[in-house]
């Protein structure tokens, strides 16, 4: 199946892009034509369904650059880089034989050209350099051309915006368009594309939800029914009080996102537990959902990806943990301190997720959901190896022994 592209850019680009294309197997283009870069962000809104959306350039790019994180499919823009700014000025310099010095010529980054001419060891005078900027209108980059042919100053203008070319050429002053290197144009196509794939990969990952009700009490179908609805799952049961779910990566990740499942779960009266995994199969998928299930209070959803990564609790926080490490430093600790490497993680991320570097044990008891006896447990196995510091007490009753107050003593970024 072919991979759709819309491509947002200018005529003269289509024409180029179209010549080009045909080198690459598998994709169909889509094009939504502009006069000026600005009007991009109302092409976005005129888009049809398609996998992927390309910009002609670093301007329409950046006039839709607001829009672009409320888009679903990955989008990629025609970069300009030194490549671009070195293949124009050969094409000028082997065509019209123009001196440097004699240029004016607009673009995104004007240190593009100075890192050209420091290549080529160019130690002339430098061409004029219009910043492009979608602060200022494109008007006043022409006009700053125009003045300069005018006042005699240059005998040739390069200019990297088309609608800036035609007002040139319709003025009969020498002008160029910024050329895209060939090569350039087919790597974007083609990470374009790649990107596309990925994601469709992705969304259509194998994903098995597990829901797990305590054994005296019951789950209303329609519940069930519409857990399944809002994940775009099937599901059977495999037990009095547990049920197995089927869906991908993409439909639960939607449903998370715009929480419909979220808003379901909180009307639920009945305690449950919902865990679900993500694998390459449906075996590996199911491993993973169990895992997952391990760590899930009533109320709550875990999600364990296909690298082991522990995504939740929702709806009340999402953090993530990872259940596998190959960190030496993590593995060292865990062997030292006969803790395992998930807790180490744990504790980890504990650090890095508070506003202070001083805890008490009841805070990372709450954290850890286990109990204060674990958590001391686990403290006096960091503080006998020097990996936590008892750095002062505190009294939060009269009577009472005071609290301990810790800090860890090894590098947590």
């Amino acid at each position: 199946m072919s991979t759709k592209i819309a491509i947002i850019c200018s005529k003269a680009f289509m024409k180029r892009i179209i010549s080009i294309a045909q080198n690459i197997t598998d994709i169909q283009l889509e094009f939504y034509l502009y006069s000026h870069p600005s009007e991009a962000p109302t092409l976005m809104k005129q888009i049809k369904p398609c996998d992927a959306i390309l910009f002609g350039g670093t301007l329409p790019y950046l006039h839709t650059q607001s829009l672009l994180s409320e888009v679903p499919i990955p989008w990629n823009y025609i970069k300009q880089d030194e490549t671009t700014i070195s293949t124009t000025l050969l094409s000028l310099v082997a065509k019209h034989a123009v001196a440097i010095d004699r240029i004016s010529i607009d673009v995104m980054n004007p240190a593009f050209v100075d890192n050209v001419l420091a290549e080529i060891e160019f130690h002339g005078q430098k061409p004029h350099v219009q910043h492009i900027s979608i602060t200022e209108p494109t008007e006043n980059i022409l006009k700053r051309h125009i003045a300069l042919w005018n006042s005699k100053s240059i005998d040739f203008v390069i200019t990297s915006i088309h609608s800036v070319f035609d007002e040139l050429q319709a003025l009969q002053i020498p002008s160029m368009r910024m050329l895209d290197a060939t090569k350039s144009i087919i790597q974007c196509l083609e990470e374009t594309k790649s990107k596309s794939l990925l994601t469709k990969s992705e969304a259509f990952k194998a994903v098995v939800g597990l829901l797990e009700i305590p054994k005296n009490t019951s789950i209303e179908s329609t519940v069930l029914s519409q857990i399944a609805k809002a994940t775009f799952s099937t599901f059977k049961q495999i037990s009095t009080h547990s049920f197995e779910l089927y869906t991908t990566a993409g439909h639960l990740q939607n449903a998370l996102e715009k929480e419909n499942l979220e808003q379901l779960i909180q009307q639920v009266e009945q305690p449950f537990k919902l865990a679900f995994g993500y694998g390459y199969s449906i075996l590996e998928a199911t491993q993973n959902a169990q895992h997952a299930l391990t760590f899930t209070k009533p109320f709550e959803i875990y999600i364990l990806d296909e690298h082991k990564n522990l995504l939740g609790p929702f709806p009340n926080t999402e953090g993530k943990i990872s259940l596998k490490t190959d960190d030496p430093y993590v593995l060292q600790m865990a062997k030292l301190t006969s803790l395992s490497p998930l807790n180490i993680s744990k504790i980890i991320n504990f650090s890095n997720e508070r506003q202070s570097a001083q805890f008490t044990s009841q805070n990372l008891s709450e954290y850890l959901q286990v109990t204060r006896r674990t958590t001391e447990r686990i403290i006096k196995k960091l503080v006998d190896n020097g990996y936590v510091n008892i750095v002062g007490e505190e009294m939060t009753h009269q009577q009472g022994r005071p609290r301990k107050i810790y800090q860890l003593n090894f590098a947590t970024y």
